[in-house]
């Protein structure tokens, strides 16, 4: 079985996928990891991340293994465990380069589904996995959520952390995220054609678990 769920930054997609996976027995497979990882290496190579050819290049050679599990992705760079430099603010601010970058997200769709031919049966989140990486999915999941509720969301994660940031400066961090995924010429967020969209403005994840659950029980049944 393959599920995917995509949808904009701040809706919850990972926890859901996580939870939707573990509930299901099967792997969970975050393919930004890869986008991020690519980043990384970008960054400390002192590469050009606006140069699409040595971008390009830089995914080509790189070394990217993700070790999908139900709760949660380990990801090996060039040999080295960056599973948790990958989620650096760095990082995060950065991967939209990589992620525009025609040649190098063939590169790394081709590694995505490589990976998910290998699991077999796995719930994938992102962007575009259901509208461009895995259009044949059993089910689809468009997820989303209102903007500021979403900003809100962040700022008390980065609050309980230990990094509180103002409000405004997440909603517009949000707002331009949002602008940028949905105007890429490569791959842009759309919902994908006969995804299930569910709204989760005023749910608890617990919720959008339950409602994720249902319906690929209802999916399994037919």
């Amino acid at each position: 079985m393959i599920v995917t769920i995509d949808g904009p930054a701040g809706v919850g997609k990972s926890t859901a996928a996580r939870m939707l996976a573990s509930s299901l027995g099967i792997a969970y497979l975050d393919t930004g990891a890869t986008y991020r990882a690519v980043t990384l290496k970008a960054l400390r190579e002192n590469i050009e991340l606006a140069d699409p050819d040595a971008i390009a290049d830089l995914a080509r050679h790189a070394d990217i293994r993700l070790t999908c599990r139900q709760d949660g992705v380990g990801v090996t760079l060039d040999g080295e465990d960056v599973s948790d430099d990958i989620r650096s603010l760095d990082v995060t601010n950065n991967a939209h380069y990589v992620a525009g970058c025609a040649a190098a997200r063939e590169v790394l769709v081709a590694l995505q589904r490589q990976i998910g031919s290998e699991l077999g049966s796995f719930v994938a989140e992102g962007r575009d996995q259901g509208s461009v990486v895995f259009p044949d999915a059993d089910v689809k999941f468009y997820i989303d959520a209102d903007p500021e509720v979403r900003a809100r969301r962040r700022c008390d994660e980065l609050a309980a952390a230990g990094k509180p940031v103002a409000l405004e400066t997440v909603l517009a961090d949000v707002l331009q995220r949002d602008g940028r995924d949905r105007s890429r010429p490569i791959a842009p967020l759309v919902k994908p054609d006969g995804a299930i969209e569910i709204d989760t403005t005023s749910k608890t994840v617990e919720q959008v678990f339950g409602e994720l659950l249902r319906w690929v029980e209802t999916r399994r049944c037919r």
